[in-house]
């Protein structure tokens, strides 16, 4: 999950492009130095699992701020919503759904509720839980995945751990994950936005003036709001508030912080809810289990995509908000390699091509994590095209831009 977005209307993080791979170069230039096959990879295909269906949510054509109030209304006083779309100061980012949790328990807490549950494990529907344990009220997350952090997901299949969706604390000053991380210990990295390299299609590094407009507009258009200018209103970059601070990530994954939000009431995982009934008396999941309220922490993809059957049907402003709202795209692509051949100490790198292309855009981990690990991220058209191809040629897009970025032999 931004849950990789940044704090709105700045870029923290790389984009890339795509064209046909007939109309891209595959030999990497004679000058660049050759570079050694990946130890291993990771990539993410978000749109496809079907419990995101998506990366994080923005502000799309036809949408308006008080979308996002709509979205977040209760329903029928026994009915509740909370996530990062719902989040009108700071949408598609973690903080922002951790806050939708707690405030939507707060709205609970102001009921006669006593027994409730909370559809989805990711930070909201965590954060939500705990204020509503702390209360004294009766708890259950049921939670669809075998895993809890919903968007918020570090891998370690190859050793090392790799944030697949969300990658950065967007503002570390008033920001409540930096109370969580700091109750925990978790040692964090700051970004530097100014350590950054890119080069041209022969390898030449390029100075800020040279660099291609197409260059800069997917990198703080399609990977701040996983859309494309096409698909963002003309107001989306006006919504949101920026927290103050450096942004910084966790050496050690993200998952670190679930840790501080677990503890105390039951959850349920691989549990998933596919209908709600709710009346002003209670609520009722998947035909049989009953509650006085139930808090839906659900992405907004899968409420898009109809996923749970809400009986009755939602009221037609909320639902207008759900249809009004898109849901964005982000993938990344992780490459770790038994060195490091571009510049180690680089924190941001990029191949700009006069040409737009996949893989233009690139995160560097090791001066985070001391591992030689490069992270590609492609955001919302472009992400939507590459995600359609099979890994192996994905792959070789990823290396065929990396060989610009080697030293040279």
């Amino acid at each position: 999950m931004s849950v990789f977005s940044t704090t709105r209307r700045r870029f923290l993080g790389t984009a890339a492009a795509c064209l046909p791979a007939a109309l891209l170069p595959l030999a990497a230039p004679a000058t660049v130095a050759r570079i050694p096959d990946p130890l291993g990879v990771k990539i993410t295909r978000w749109r496809h699992d079907p419990f995101a269906r998506g990366s994080y949510s923005y502000l799309a054509r036809g949408a308006q701020f008080h979308d996002r109030v709509r979205l977040s209304d209760p329903v029928a006083g026994t009915l509740f919503f909370a996530g990062e779309a719902t989040h009108v100061d700071h949408p598609a980012t973690v903080h922002g759904a951790l806050m939708s949790g707690r405030r939507a328990a707060r709205l609970v807490m102001r009921t006669s509720a006593q027994n409730v549950a909370v559809i989805g494990a990711g930070f909201a529907g965590l954060g939500a839980a705990q204020s509503l344990h702390a209360a004294g009220l009766s708890v259950t997350v049921f939670e669809a995945r075998d895993r809890l952090g919903g968007r918020v997901w570090t891998d370690t299949s190859l050793g090392i751990p790799l944030d697949m969706g969300a990658s950065w604390i967007h503002g570390i000053l008033n920001n409540p994950l930096t109370k969580l991380a700091n109750l925990l210990g978790i040692p964090r990295s700051a970004s530097n936005f100014d350590s950054f390299a890119v080069v041209d299609g022969r390898g030449a590094r390029l100075g800020s003036r040279a660099i291609p407009r197409w260059f800069t507009e997917r990198w703080e258009i399609d990977l701040e709001y996983a859309a494309s200018r096409r698909q963002l209103s003309p107001i989306a970059t006006e919504e949101g508030q920026m927290l103050l601070g450096p942004h910084v990530v966790f050496p050690g994954g993200y998952g670190q912080l679930i840790a501080g939000l677990t503890g105390g009431y039951p959850i349920r995982p691989n549990h998933q809810v596919s209908s709600i009934a709710y009346r002003r008396a209670g609520v009722t999941l998947n035909g049989s289990e009953r509650f006085d309220a139930a808090i839906v922490t659900a992405p907004l993809g899968v409420l898009k995509a109809g996923a749970i059957a809400f009986d009755p049907a939602l009221p037609p402003g909320k639902q207008t908000a759900i249809d009004r709202l898109g849901m964005g795209l982000l993938d990344k692509t992780y490459l770790h390699f038994p060195s490091a051949f571009w510049p180690a100490k680089t924190h941001f790198l990029g191949v700009a091509r006069p040409v737009p292309h996949p893989f233009a855009h690139w995160v560097n981990l090791a001066p985070h994590t001391g591992h030689p690990v490069l992270c590609a991220f492609n955001g919302a058209e472009e992400a939507g095209r590459l995600d359609d191809m099979s890994d192996n040629d994905l792959i070789a897009q990823a290396l065929d831009a990396l060989h610009l970025l080697a030293k040279k032999s």
